[in-house]
């Protein structure tokens, strides 16, 4: 029996096989509509994607004149490994950076106004740089 005339079917495996596949895409470069151009190195990505995590993003598409070509963004101030650690990020809610790029991370999480990967990072800097304390003896 249908509860009140509706049929409702919720498919857990939905959100993760479908973020899973545009992550795909996005790697092959398949449907992607805009390109970052990060200090020489060109990468691809989905606006639609990338507005959803990134406000800074989310305002330059929205202002964007030609909303139905590719987009090109230019950063000459940011590290192309931690936009490429955010990109992956944005497609899989993983972050993941070796300890000598979390500074980097931070920077360009806060140029693009991702503001938990900033607080994590910068959690992590803070964390990272504050010399151990001697083991208490026994």
């Amino acid at each position: 029996m249908i509860p009140n005339g509706y049929l409702i079917f919720e498919d857990e495996s939905f959100l993760d096989s479908t973020v899973a596949k545009m992550n795909a895409l996005r790697k092959n470069g398949q449907f992607c509509d805009v390109r970052l151009q990060v200090c020489g190195h060109e990468l691809m990505a989905h606006r639609a994607v990338l507005a959803c995590c990134s406000p800074y993003l989310f305002e330059i598409f929205n202002s964007d004149l030609e909303p139905h070509g590719v987009s090109h963004v230019k950063f000459e101030d940011l590290d192309p490994e931690a936009v490429e650690i955010l990109l992956n990020y944005a497609y899989t809610a993983q972050l993941k950076a070796d300890k000598e790029l979390v500074k980097e991370v931070y920077s360009a999480a806060k140029r693009l106004k991702m503001d938990r990967v900033k607080q994590v990072a910068l959690r992590s800097t803070v964390s990272s740089s504050l010399p151990s304390l001697p083991s208490s003896p026994s």
